[in-house]
């Protein structure tokens, strides 16, 4: 895996890059402020607390109409299955937009709800696929601390169980549990993917992240203040090996998520000084994000830089215009370690190198 990684960074190195025209491929929308956990790794705490306005069906279909044909749209909060009409905003992006791979980033609090949208989804066969990303932080004590939700881990297991058992019968549907790693819960990697695996559920890994200490080089004036609350990263020097103790539980399990693995051995070099393999090639051009007022930024660690409703909700005008090209010009030097960014560049460098088909040549061919 080492190895294989050491020749990865090399070809990074290697081959020259170019920042892609501004076209949206990934789209994380926050759908809600609100949630019913006060989670104490959530860098989005400020407005989880003091939720505001969202978006309309309407607004959002109108957002849907108005953009290229996307990858993947990452529906997230705050909890989105608080939301009476989540299952009609997922069927717009499927129908009205096309979108690929239709994201539902969840707490598992609410597994009634999820095996409802499941079953409509399947009913739908829209063409497209669909994953339930659960939170799951660690064993049942931690994660319920960590949550301050008891209670908590026993739902969550109960909806990773639930949609796991309608997998094997649901063409284009899986679920992941996600665990951010952080000072509280590195003991459990092994016992908590011991579990994960008794329940063949996959289970990807994430370091914690905040803007004090996950990014570099964004200028003052459009960094945005999100960290978490009372939880921090592990020690930086104790990373190597937490990140070859998750390469073991993966090799273990099959080895299915190598560009995790990637993703998490850049993340690592990072925060011990290095330099980000390639540029970051998709935030504010092939990836943006979208809160549930209406606003708009490059990324979740950049102040939002122009409003929906001052484009009729056109984000693919929005997304054109000058505001936009002024925030690329703003953020074309600085590195972070989002996880979403990473990947989305990483796609980038392989589709620019022709490992892998264009997201283009895809849309066409179908």
């Amino acid at each position: 895996m080492r190895r294989l990684f050491s020749r990865f960074l090399s070809a990074q190195k290697n081959t020259p890059v170019r920042y892609p025209e501004p076209r949206l491929k990934d789209l994380i929308f926050f759908v809600t402020d609100r949630c019913n956990m006060r989670c104490s790794h959530c860098m989005f705490w400020r407005r989880i607390d003091n939720p505001g306005p969202e978006l309309t069906l309407e607004q959002i279909s109108a957002l849907a109409r108005s953009i290229p044909r996307l990858r993947t749209v990452a529906l997230t909060g705050g909890e989105p299955f608080l939301r009476h009409d989540l299952w009609e905003m997922i069927e717009t992006f499927y129908l009205q937009n096309r979108t690929s791979h239709v994201q539902i980033d969840t707490n598992g609090s609410m597994p009634d709800r999820m095996l409802e949208i499941l079953d409509r989804f399947a009913d739908l066969q829209p063409g497209g696929y669909l994953t339930f990303q659960v939170s799951l932080d660690g064993l049942k004590e931690t994660h319920e601390r960590l949550r301050r939700s008891p209670g908590s881990f026993d739902r969550a297991v109960t909806a990773l169980q639930a949609c796991r058992e309608r997998q094997d019968n649901t063409p284009c549907f899986r679920v992941v549990a996600l665990t951010d790693i952080h000072r509280e819960n590195v003991t459990e990697i092994e016992p908590l993917a011991d579990l994960l695996s008794r329940l063949r559920i996959p289970h990807v890994y994430d370091f914690v992240r905040g803007v004090d200490y996950s990014t570099w080089g964004i200028p003052p004036e459009i960094r945005a203040e999100e960290d978490p609350r009372d939880c921090g990263l592990p020690p930086v020097e104790d990373l190597p090996d937490l990140v070859e103790r998750i390469a073991a539980v993966d090799l273990r399990e099959g080895g299915q998520f190598g560009q995790w693995m990637e993703q998490l051995r850049i993340q690592v070099d990072l925060y011990r000084g290095g330099k980000p393999p390639f540029p970051c090639l998709s935030a504010g051009r092939t990836a943006g994000v979208v809160y549930s007022d209406g606003s708009v930024a490059a990324c979740e660690f950049t102040r939002p830089f122009a409003h929906l409703g001052d484009y009729r909700f056109d984000l693919n005008a929005l997304w054109s215009g000058p505001e936009a090209a002024q925030r690329r010009k703003e953020i074309a030097s600085c590195r972070c370690t989002h996880s979403c960014f990473l990947l989305t560049s990483h796609q980038e460098w392989l589709e620019q190198t022709g490992q892998v088909p264009a997201f283009e040549s895809v849309e066409s061919s179908g």
